[in-house]
């Protein structure tokens, strides 16, 4: 949200004498805090108030945006938006005016995904706009920013929007544009500051160099390059001055509410998930080299814009030589920062002189342990305390929610479990609080991607659908979900909650229990199958008869559900039994 204050503040002074160049004062004569910063802070108050309870979120929207908004009359408000927050009996206008996209950037800082994002947004945004355009631009711009807040790299941002929502096409953004307050020109002008920024303070000179509503187009590109860049602590507490003392408290509340990440190497360290390997359901391994963007990573590593030039002399107080194995070998669990980024910028040196080696730094690990050695010196020593952890599974009628939480006055945690809404379990879970916390630990949350969904033309339709939440004690929390495909240390986070595999998808049918495989073919469908044989497993072949004639053909196995009869997900008397697995040898029923 800060980032929108600054894009709005700096943008104040030039909406209707628009400047045409990146050459200016950001925080400049006449520059204030307009409709755009005071209306986000309403939306973080309204997000504060519903305490993570999302459906109190439109009745709050509508209490503070209106609350706040009176104070400040003089602000910049658009004429339907000022009629509806000084209505008694306010109702939703068919505004599409681009304040609908300034004032979001709270819900796409504080959601747990993109859906959640737009989500927030449109329950915060319908509260005054009904129409269409207002309520889609706002959500594209809540999406953006809780992606690149999450780590998500510039062209999956893009793509993301493109897909949902706006085509960004190629045309130049510098100087064109005049002032104009709807939704459709503004947003997409933000956003396309931002994908070509090199750095926070960037994409809001970019922003205010192209025209048009400056402080607005400032404030949603400002928010974007917030969550991907952060914002320099010297432009914070410039931007600052310029809230009241009430608008204040609420940032200030805020800042608790919702940490900034202040991790000097997040530009690059984000890719770490991007440089491991995933596990699919069945088993298989999706390698990271088949989607690891390397030119994506190079330019972050070239904006992180850090002092690297005196590598070589760095290196030789390390005492290691620029020789690829010397470089790659070389133990980094004691290093600092500066000598870890001089063997980066070892790396890159060697691709300037032979082309395609870099690949092999990859390749061997290297790089991986020395973004994971980064990652560390952000997150200090000891790493930060986890204080509770929550892991969702689904499995098409059958839902699992574990929780732990920690309880700092015994140092111990207990665990809650709820299974198909039924009410929760409570149960302990460690004496030791010291024991789980080093678990915990462990598993390096802060390695992990934001998300693990399926890759690959093939998509199992059914299947687990899995998230877990990570709460820590100075207040991050962190979000992962996935569908069917997990990190690699899967089996280690279901260890912390007391979960064996097997626990969770059965291996036997409980007495009376009828079994149920999905079966795909050479489509990404799925089929319901009976069967009494109990070895059958995921990713089995089994022979199933199909179609009226019940042809025999071979299908794959994509998962095993057991029901009691009153139960089952498809007729009994509708469906068909499998033959037998695919290499099972034929019997005459003797």
């Amino acid at each position: 949200m800060l980032g929108a204050i600054v894009g709005d503040i700096a943008g104040s002074r030039v909406e209707y004498n628009n400047n045409r160049s990146k050459d200016f004062d950001l925080f400049g004569d006449g520059c204030v805090a307009t409709v755009n910063s005071i209306m986000s802070l309403a939306v973080a108050k309204a997000v504060m108030a519903c305490n993570r309870d999302w459906s109190a979120l439109p009745a709050n929207a509508a209490k503070y945006i209106r609350e706040v908004g009176r104070k400040y009359p003089d602000c910049g408000f658009g004429e339907m938006f000022c009629r509806w927050i000084f209505s008694d009996n306010p109702e939703p206008s068919d505004s599409f005016d681009n304040g609908a996209a300034t004032r979001v950037s709270p819900c796409g800082f504080i959601a747990k995904s993109e859906w959640e994002a737009a989500e927030l947004s449109e329950m915060v945004t319908a509260v005054a706009h009904e129409n269409e355009r207002a309520l889609n631009d706002a959500e594209a711009t809540a999406v953006a920013i809780s992606m690149a807040w999450r780590g998500y790299t510039k062209s999956e941002i893009l793509a993301s929007i493109e897909r949902k929502y706006s085509s960004l096409d190629n045309d130049n953004i510098n100087g064109t544009f005049r002032f104009n307050e709807t939704c459709k020109e503004t947003v997409l002008q933000a956003i396309k500051c931002f994908l070509a920024s090199s750095s926070f303070e960037d994409a809001i000179r970019s922003a205010i160099s192209i025209g048009g509503d400056s402080g607005a187009i400032g404030a949603i590109a400002g928010a974007i390059a917030e969550a991907y860049y952060g914002v320099p602590d010297e432009i914070k507490e410039k931007a600052l001055h310029f809230l009241d003392e009430e608008l204040r408290a609420i940032y200030d509340e805020w800042e608790r509410f919702c940490p900034p990440r202040n991790e000097r190497y997040w530009l690059i360290t984000k890719y770490i998930g991007k440089l491991t390997d995933s596990h699919t359901v069945c088993g298989e391994v999706i390698s990271w080299e088949e989607t690891f963007p390397f030119d994506e990573f190079e330019i972050d590593w070239l904006l992180l814009n850090l002092p690297h030039c005196n590598y070589g002399d760095i290196l030789k107080q390390m005492g290691v030589s620029l020789d690829f194995a010397e470089l790659t070998s070389k133990e980094v669990s004691s290093l600092g920062a500066e000598q870890v980024l001089a063997l980066i910028a070892s790396a890159f040196r060697d691709e300037h002189f032979g082309n395609g080696i870099l690949v092999e730094y990859f390749r061997t690990g290297a790089m991986l342990k020395w973004l994971k050695r980064l990652k560390d010196i952000d997150w200090g020593t000891p790493p930060k305390k986890i204080i509770a952890a929550t892991l969702k599974r689904c499995n098409n009628f059958r839902q699992i929610v574990y929780t732990i939480t920690y309880h700092s006055s015994a140092e111990t945690w207990s665990m809650n479990i709820t299974t198909y809404g039924d009410e929760p379990i409570d149960e302990p879970l460690y004496a030791d609080g010291e024991v789980l916390q080093d678990n915990l630990a462990a598993i390096h949350f802060e390695y992990w991607k934001p998300s693990y969904p399926q890759e690959g033309a093939f998509s199992i339709c059914d299947g687990q659908q899995w998230s877990a939440e990570v709460f820590y004690e100075d207040g991050r929390t962190l979000h992962f979900d996935g569908d069917n495909t997990y990190p690699p240390n899967w089996n280690d986070l279901l260890a912390v909650f007391g979960i064996l595999d097997e626990d969770y998808a059965k291996t036997k049918p409980e007495p009376g229990e009828i079994i149920y495989l999905s079966v795909s073919f050479d489509s990404r469908k799925t089929y319901y199958y009976i069967t009494v044989d109990d070895t059958i497993e995921v990713c089995d072949e089994v022979i199933v008869p199909v179609g009226a004639n019940n042809n025999e053909l071979i299908g794959k196995v994509e998962d095993v559900e057991y029901f009691l009869p009153e139960n089952v997900p498809f007729p009994l008397d509708k469906t068909k039994a499998i033959i037998r697995k695919a290499n099972a040898p034929e019997t005459n029923g003797d």
